[in-house]
């Protein structure tokens, strides 16, 4: 019963765009958007100041708290939550006391349970702090001391000065070897965002990120009193960083634990006899971060830096690759369980050929690689992974359009958090009207915006909440032959009608399994008087008329014929009137009849040619030519009218011809393919390629 009111109120709530409560109180920065409502669980204990309890033991399957007081009403079933250490949350099995001593044993449980709707939003600063170690290999073939100090690596701020510094000081391969930095200095200060976002029934979405400013100037000195013919790698902590965070989703306090530590160290995969220096300089920006939306997990790395090399000089032979790297790497924490962790690494060395002075062949370089995950037991136990988020990619110098034999990037436009120009912060959905003007939803401002095919902003429309007009998190977007425009109201389970000038016409739709109801609708495609919604969580397409009458349905989970497993983009094929629909999870195109009737699919898993890593979207253009948007892979696939491959385009960046998170594709009247770049905010443009 509690139950069926708890749903009834959820949904009077939505519809009548009330506030029960705020969230995100404790926060170390104000949220960027307050959530809807906050629904705690009427079974939800949390201990307190006036509990007058202490908990003094933390095992597996039972809390111990020292009592000063009258035994708290703590019954079986109940959730119970502390702050004390790193944080406890676990669901209540049993409760007995022993003396002053109150022993509770519990179950784990996650975030949640203990809160049916709210959200959580924070922003973390951190910086330096220092540690150094005694480093040996493996076999003991070398051992030395790193970062060992003449005078040696020190904090000031947010810059560790390594100036004088003996990175390694010892044994390789038999021979004494030395590396020292004689000028160096390393500033990275970045800001940790975390975003939770608990819906109705499990956990709808949760984003950590990592954004910051790397900066590095070093020269080094290498010494050996002999030939090394050993390959060695040393590596290290020399910073470290640990703050703890407590906030409140409702009366539920969040900790979080956030832990950034640094890495470095340097490889030699040959030898050298003599003296050799080397210098550098870099900076550039780096982000990397994960997510969860809707049953998916993604995650991304990307960089812009930029090199110089300093004067060298050598004094020897060696045939020699000498690298350096610097590991940061990110830890988040909830209630004391490894959670979100982002391991990114810019790298950088020097090649040289086995030359005598003063003939001299070398070479400068850097990379950039790294790794997201998420251990998704920390809030949602049973969230779903369509991607092993592993990104690696080489800096490039070189700047120019991107493009295939097919296609050409000419434009871009977005990349900004504002809603009254014409920038952008999280674009899902696209597309394109017979008169060139181009409509987006842009998911995380719940607003439409209205551009030009050369990115000017015309008109936009929406605003959070519930009423007419207004989205929560719109998905994807269609526009029909007479020009009105559906948008998905993700969050409100809803779809709306407007006209091209954002008049407000139409809507229908609520949550539930039932002809006309949703569970997360995503894609909406309208042609010949027909509307088809992809109803991801229900796995299945309905179908309606353009006033929003019930008209028929198709689908249901699974992995065969006709069935789908978080069904995404859909489109209408021009001409022949199929419908093509992106189904998600099962990494395929899936090709029907009007009325439903099962007749292809290609597509597996993937990073080849016909494969896919979540296609989250699909497109037809007018000769019939498909295209979709390969999520995972961060790029787009074009198709022939039959489902064979044609091209594909992109890779992982932040470039012309780059993507982060490509979500929605649109294709207008001139074959210009319009791709929205979620993580990037902005929409890319590419045009058939003259020949």
């Amino acid at each position: 019963m509690k139950s069926a009111l708890r749903i009834l109120l959820y949904l009077a709530i939505a519809t009548g765009g009330a506030v029960l409560q705020g969230c995100g109180t404790d926060s170390t920065t104000a949220p960027r958007s307050k959530g809807p409502f906050t629904m705690v669980s009427d079974e939800v204990f949390v201990v307190t100041a006036r509990d007058r309890l202490t908990l003094v033991g933390d095992a597996d399957s039972t809390l111990v708290f020292d009592m000063a007081g009258p035994v708290p009403e703590i019954r079986p079933g109940t959730i119970i939550i502390g702050t004390e250490g790193e944080g406890y949350i676990r669901r209540v099995q049993s409760v007995r006391t022993g003396g002053k001593w109150l022993y509770v044993g519990a179950a784990p449980a996650f975030l949640d349970d203990a809160v049916t709707a709210g959200q959580i939003d924070t922003t973390v600063t951190l910086g330096f702090a220092s540690s150094a170690r005694r480093v040996e290999s493996e076999d003991g073939a070398a051992r030395g001391d790193f970062i060992q100090a003449a005078p040696g690596a020190s904090f000031s701020g947010n810059s560790l000065d390594l100036s004088n510094s003996i990175v390694f000081s010892g044994e390789a391969g038999g021979a004494a070897f030395t590396v020292t930095i004689t000028q160096g200095r390393i500033e990275f200060n970045p800001a940790i965002g975390l975003f939770a976002r608990i819906g109705l029934g499990g956990l709808e979405r949760f984003r950590a990120t990592a954004e910051g400013d790397l900066n590095l100037t070093c020269d080094v000195k290498f010494e050996t009193a002999g030939r090394t013919d050993a390959d060695v790698e040393f590596a290290a902590p020399i910073a470290a960083l640990r703050k703890t965070f407590i906030q409140h989703i409702g009366s539920v306090p969040v900790v979080e634990i956030v832990t950034m530590s640094f890495v470095a160290g340097f490889t030699v995969t040959s030898g050298f006899t003599g003296v050799s220096e080397m210098g550098i300089e870099t900076a550039g920006s780096i982000r990397c971060g994960l997510a969860y939306d809707h049953r998916a997990w993604s995650g991304s790395l990307s960089s812009v830096p930029g090199f110089a090399p300093h004067p060298f000089y050598f004094d020897g032979r060696e045939e020699a690759r000498i690298a350096f790297y610097l590991h940061p790497s990110i830890t988040v924490d909830f209630y004391g369980l490894s959670s979100a962790v982002l391991d990114f690494g810019p790298s950088w060395g020097l090649s040289e050929l086995d030359k005598g002075f003063p003939v001299l062949e070398w070479e400068f370089w850097a990379g950039m690689s790294g790794t997201t995950s998420f251990d998704r037991g920390a809030i949602d136990a049973n969230a779903r992974t369509y991607s092993g988020v592993r990104r690696c990619c080489e800096t490039t110098l070189a700047s120019g359009p991107f493009h295939t034999d097919s296609y050409v990037f000419v434009a871009q436009w977005g990349n900004e958090v504002t809603v009254w120009d014409g920038t952008l912060y999280y674009p899902k959905g696209i597309a394109a009207d017979r008169a060139g003007g181009i409509y987006v939803a842009d998911n995380w401002n719940n607003i439409v915006k209205k551009f030009t095919s050369e990115g000017e902003v015309v008109l936009w429309w929406g605003g959070a909440g519930s009423g007419d007009g207004q989205f929560d998190s719109p998905e994807k977007i269609a526009v029909d032959e007479d020009d009105y425009v559906y948008v998905i109201d993700g969050g409100n389970n809803r779809v709306q009608k407007f006209t091209a000038a954002g008049a407000f016409v139409a809507k229908w739709g609520s949550e539930g399994t039932g002809n006309g109801q949703f569970r997360s609708p995503v894609g909406v495609a309208a042609s010949g008087g027909d509307v088809y919604v992809t109803d991801n969580q229900n796995h299945r397409v309905q179908k309606f008329s353009t006033n929003g009458d019930f008209l028929g349905a198709w689908g249901s989970y699974g992995s065969g014929p006709g069935q789908f497993d978080g069904p995404t983009g859909i489109a209408v094929v021009p001409g022949d009137g199929t419908v093509l629909v992106a189904d998600c999870h099962n990494n395929r195109i899936q090709r029907f009849s009007a009325a439903g009737a099962y007749l292809a699919s290609w597509g597996s898993y993937g990073t080849g040619d016909d494969q896919f890593d979540c296609p989250a979207d699909v497109a037809a253009a007018d000769d019939g030519a498909i295209f979709a948007t390969d999520l995972g892979n961060d790029r787009f696939v074009q198709f022939a009218p039959n489902g064979s491959f044609v091209t594909r385009l992109g890779t992982p960046g932040t470039g012309e011809g780059q993507f982060d998170h490509p979500e929605g594709i649109a294709v207008d009247g001139g074959g210009n393919v319009y791709v929205v770049d979620s993580r990037n905010r902005r929409v890319q443009k590419f045009a058939p390629r003259i020949r």
